[in-house]
C-alpha cells in the first residue's frame, strides 16, 4: 500500500512540474481559441499543455525496459507519431494511418505469440496463417487505437475511459492471479488518476501521443489477457472496448454516408453531439466550463454500467455479445435522437 501512495505522490509532482514547464517554454500546447464553445473545452485556458506524451512514456520505460524491448519499443513508437502529430510536424492523417499499419505490422510480425482468441472455428483457422493473423491484429489495434482518438474530444472521457478500461483489466488478472499484469495495470493506474483529476478541470490535455501509446498498450494487454484462461470470454474485452471502436466503425459509414472524407475531422461525433445538446439545453448554465468534463462523465457512467454487468457474466459469451449489442443500438437510438435535437 505505501507503494501506491509512493507511486501517486511521483506522479503528482511531476505532472504539475511538467504543465509547468510546457507553457512556460510553450512547447506542444493546444491552440484553444477565445470562442465560446472552446472556453467550455479548456477552462478558460488560451493554452493548455498536450502532456500525454511526456507523462506517460516514462511510466513505460519504467514498466516495459528492459524485460520487453519490443513492447516498449512501439509504444516509444507510437508516442513520438502521436507527438509529431501534436506539434504539427505530421500534419496529414493519411500519413499517420500509414505510418501506424507499419508499425503494428512490424510489432505484429515479431510478437509471433500475439493472438486473437475468437472463438469462432473458421476464423481461428484462418488466424494459424500469419498472413491473416497480421492482418486482423492489425484492424483491431487500428480500429482501437484510432478510436480512442475520436473520442479523445472532451475532458474526462478518453482519459477517463482508458483508466476503468484498467481497472476491469487489474479485476481479471487478479482473479487469475496473474501479477505481472496486477503490477504493470496498478502502476498505470495510479498515474492515470493523477491526468483524470487534472483533464477534469481541463489543464491539460492527452494529445495524439498519449492516446496512441495508451490505447495500443491496452489493445495489447486485452489481447493476452482474454488468452490467459478458457475462462475469460473474448467478448468480454470487446464489451469493455466496443465504444471506441464502435465509434470509429459508426464514423466510417457515417462519412460515407454524406459522401465525406474519412481522414478530415468533423464535429459529429456522439460526445460532441451530447455537449451541444447540453449548451444548447443550457445544462449546468451557471458552470459551463464544466460542461466538457460532465459530457465525458455521463458517457462513461452509462459504460461502466455495462462493464459491471459484464464482468459479472465475464466467461458468458453470449451474455457478452447481448450486452454490446444492447449498447450499440443504445448509441444508435441516442445519436438519432441528438440530432434531431440540435438542429
Amino acid at each position: 500500500m505505501t507503494s501506491v501512495y509512493i507511486f501517486f505522490f511521483i506522479a503528482t509532482i511531476y505532472l504539475t512540474t511538467l504543465n509547468s514547464l510546457q507553457k512556460k517554454n510553450k512547447f506542444c500546447l493546444d491552440r484553444v481559441s477565445s470562442g465560446e464553445k472552446h472556453k467550455i473545452l479548456a477552462s478558460f485556458k488560451k493554452r493548455i499543455p498536450l502532456s500525454g506524451s511526456f507523462f506517460f512514456l516514462p511510466v513505460f520505460f519504467y514498466l516495459l525496459f528492459p524485460d520487453n524491448i519490443l513492447l516498449f519499443s512501439t509504444c516509444l513508437l507510437f508516442f513520438s507519431l502521436g507527438l509529431l502529430s501534436d506539434i504539427k510536424k505530421i500534419s496529414s492523417p493519411k500519413n499517420r494511418f500509414l505510418l501506424q499499419i507499419i508499425i503494428l505490422t512490424i510489432y505484429i510480425s515479431f510478437q509471433e505469440s500475439l493472438v486473437l482468441d475468437l472463438r469462432i472455428n473458421f476464423l481461428d483457422t484462418i488466424m494459424e496463417s500469419d498472413f491473416f493473423r497480421i492482418l486482423i491484429l492489425s484492424f483491431f489495434l487500428l480500429v482501437l487505437i484510432n478510436g480512442f482518438n475520436f473520442i479523445d474530444g472532451v475532458n474526462n472521457l478518453c482519459s477517463l475511459n482508458f483508466l476503468i478500461v484498467l481497472f476491469f483489466l487489474y479485476l481479471l488478472g487478479n482473479d487469475l492471479d496473474n501479477f505481472l499484469f496486477l503490477y504493470e495495470i496498478k502502476v498505470l493506474i495510479i498515474f492515470l488518476l493523477v491526468f483524470v483529476f487534472l483533464n477534469f478541470f481541463g489543464k491539460n490535455f492527452l494529445g495524439d501521443g498519449g492516446v496512441y501509446g495508451i490505447s495500443f498498450l491496452i489493445g495489447v494487454l486485452s489481447i493476452e489477457i482474454s488468452t490467459l484462461s478458457e475462462k475469460i470470454s473474448p467478448y468480454f474485452i470487446a464489451n469493455l472496448l466496443w465504444y471506441p471502436a464502435f465509434e470509429n466503425l459508426f464514423s466510417i459509414v457515417r462519412r460515407s454516408v454524406y459522401k465525406r472524407k474519412n481522414y478530415l475531422a468533423d464535429n459529429f461525433h456522439l460526445h460532441q453531439l451530447i455537449l451541444k445538446f447540453f449548451i444548447k439545453y443550457k445544462i449546468l448554465k451557471k458552470k459551463k466550463y464544466l460542461l466538457s468534463s460532465f459530457t465525458g462523465i455521463c458517457v462513461n457512467f452509462y459504460l461502466i454500467i455495462i462493464y459491471i454487468i459484464g464482468y459479472q457474466f465475464y466467461s458468458k459469451t453470449n451474455i457478452q455479445v447481448m450486452l454490446i449489442s444492447i449498447s450499440i443500438f443504445i448509441y444508435i437510438l441516442l445519436y438519432v435522437f441528438l440530432l434531431k435535437k440540435i438542429r
